[in-house]
């Protein structure tokens, strides 16, 4: 059942809200499957679907119980559950036409889709926004710091446990970034790390989340992604952070490159296990030459030699 956000404090309160928010994610992630598949495949449900409501989610009475609340009472909350509604009026069009006529309309296919984009990004900005508040985002790039990253990736492991459905973690490490710092200055890296992030966060789908994981490293985790998709996702932002060079002064422009590795997340393997997978193939794009993504796959691979950065 929905809960009312926690009256012990301002910080409390953040933090039932992130959850909620964390937790609709998660639902309607699940939701749209569930729509798609109706859709495709009328006759033949899921065995754990058959006894659900089709547009069963407790962020709209979670919402309504809150509304009130100082932090949840402000434009960019009312915001989003407009959106939601408008995603859950979408999916009803859709799947009563689909039950009368046997068709799909692809106009209003289209406008669920835009309006389920939508909600996923407006959530991801309040998230941030949260975030911001409770100290979890790195100052210097606004991506998520590790600090928060670990709960934040035992969650998802868990969500895609439960869920069944692949979940992703990836590193971006900058290529020859200790020569950056060690030509033109830290000033020069930080900004290359601010531009970074910068693509890193606004190329990324709006339900996969970006942090900090260490001097030139991020770690992304991509929810809903199986490895093809992951690797495809990974590859589009490798070719944007290659085309987008990073001027640190009006003579002076740095051209700059990213090795990526990945690795699903799996329910034998801890966090700290997948992270280590990722870190392997990494390092594989390393070993083969920079700019580059790999993705783990074989188990019985050894660790590629720890090429200079």
């Amino acid at each position: 059942m929905p809960e009312s956000v926690a009256e012990g404090g301002m910080a409390d309160a953040e933090r039932d809200i992130l959850a909620e928010l964390e937790k609709a994610l998660g639902e309607h992630i699940a939701l749209i499957l569930r729509w798609n598949r109706k859709l495709m495949f009328p006759d033949s449900p899921h065995p754990s679907e058959m006894d659900d409501d089709e547009h069963d989610c407790d962020f709209g009475a979670w919402y309504e119980l809150n509304r009130n609340n100082r932090l949840i009472d402000q434009p960019a909350m009312h915001a989003l559950a407009a959106t939601h509604q408008q995603l859950h009026d979408s999916a009803k069009r859709l799947l009563s036409a689909r039950a009368v006529d046997g068709e799909i309309d692809s106009a209003e296919f289209d406008m669920m889709a835009l309006r389920a984009e939508s909600f996923f990004a407006q959530l991801r900005r309040l998230e941030r926004a949260f975030r911001t508040a409770r100290s979890d985002v790195d100052p210097l790039t606004g991506t998520y710091n590790r600090q928060t990253m670990m709960g934040d990736l035992n969650s998802e492991r868990e969500r895609a446990i439960r869920t069944q459905v692949p979940t992703a973690i990836a590193l971006v490490d900058l290529d020859h970034f200790k020569s950056v710092n060690d030509t033109y200055g830290h000033q020069a890296g930080d900004l290359v790390l601010q531009s970074v992030a910068g693509i890193l966060q606004s190329h990324v789908r709006p339900f996969d989340k970006v942090y900090r994981y260490g001097g030139e490293e991020f770690l992304i985790c991509l929810p809903n992604a199986d490895m093809k998709q992951c690797a495809r996702v990974l590859e589009r932002l490798r070719r944007v952070i290659e085309a987008s060079p990073v001027t640190i002064s009006d003579s002076t422009t740095l051209p700059v490159t990213a090795s990526i590795g990945a690795a699903p997340m799996t329910k034998s393997r801890t966090i700290e296990q997948i992270i280590e997978k990722a870190d392997r193939a990494l390092y594989a794009a390393k070993e083969g030459g920079r700019n580059r993504v790999r993705v783990w796959r074989s188990p019985d691979t050894k660790p590629a030699p720890k090429p200079s950065k």
